[in-house]
């Protein structure tokens, strides 16, 4: 909790500090238009669908920098994908990291992403700390070196500095200043992240990856190579271990959702998809590979309209 409330001081610090130094560059209404519509395509039902659902929850002036934030997040978890070397992934992230500088200097390079970030801090104040924060979890964990995370523990802490840092950017984007709703928020960007290792695992296996914590995969006797070739005896196990792991962090937030304030539920509805995730895991008896798991989710628009309604995750 303390640390949370020093990385909380730290980014309304150096918004603070690039509001005072700040000028907003002229764009043209015709390029800021196509900018906004690169992001909106971006954070399409191909590329984030689940991200596509959340925004019209948003209030309408808040949803083109929705938009923009999570175009910003869909193209640096792109990068791993789209780069034959982690030395030309480590490149595209600096250029990242130099851009956020230049946007929040008032000087947007010519990129889609750049100009409509740079157009939603016209009218919100969001902190350049929690992208930078993607941006070098990113480089320095094993995204793009394909490392094996070593404990639980490094696993949450990543998905901590990634997915809660993205949902820390949609509160300040609110304007919520909340030390439960941060609380709440770092939480749920925690089970979003392990959900996602789970969900993304028979990628991540056909890719020659586990993403199974080491200290997991050792104590259910899992060998990587092995599970490459297909053998998987004890995988229901150890992905119960990493799913209770996620499940954990989702009741904590829960126990907080009565003392955040409501403007923030916004923000929160991005929890639904992977609650309904780890929910149809555990029908599947934790079996990771059961096709059904792949399956888009129909219900997924109705079921997060109706948590919006009753405000609960």
């Amino acid at each position: 909790m303390a640390l949370l409330l020093q990385s909380r001081r730290q980014a309304i610090l150096h918004t603070k500090i690039f509001a005072a130094t700040r000028y907003h560059s002229t764009v043209s209404s015709e390029r800021m238009q196509n900018a906004l519509n690169y992001c909106k395509d971006s954070v399409s039902r191909l590329r984030d669908y689940e991200g596509y659902l959340c925004v019209p929850f948003f209030p309408a002036e808040l949803r083109n920098t929705q938009y923009a934030i999570r175009a910003f997040n869909v193209e640096l978890a792109s990068i791993r994908e789209n780069v034959s070397k982690p030395e030309i992934g480590k490149m595209r992230m600096q250029f990242w990291k130099d851009t956020i500088d230049k946007i929040y200097a008032g000087h947007p390079p010519e990129q889609p992403i750049a100009l409509a970030l740079s157009e939603a801090l016209k009218s919100t104040k969001m902190s350049a700390l929690w992208m930078k924060r993607i941006i070098s979890e990113r480089v320095c964990s094993s995204n793009l070196d394909d490392h094996q995370f070593m404990t639980l523990k490094d696993m949450e802490n990543y998905s901590e500095n990634t997915q809660s840092s993205l949902l820390y950017l949609q509160l300040e984007s609110l304007g919520v200043k909340d030390v439960n709703a941060d609380h709440a928020i770092s939480h749920i960007g925690k089970m979003i992240g392990i959900a996602t290792f789970l969900r993304s695992m028979p990628f991540h296996v056909s890719q020659k990856r586990l993403v199974l914590p080491a200290e997991i995969t050792a104590k259910h006797n899992l060998v990587q190579e092995n599970v490459f070739r297909g053998e998987i005896d004890g995988m229901e196990d150890a992905v119960y271990d990493v799913a209770t792991a996620a499940y954990d962090q989702l009741l904590t937030a829960r126990s907080l959702m009565s003392q955040i304030p409501r403007e923030a539920f916004p923000a929160f509805l991005s929890a639904i998809p992977y609650v309904r995730y780890l929910e149809n895991l555990e029908k599947a008896n934790f079996n990771v590979f059961d096709v059904k798991l792949q399956k888009k989710d129909w219900k997924l628009p109705i079921v997060m309209y109706r948590s919006f309604r009753t405000h609960t995750i």
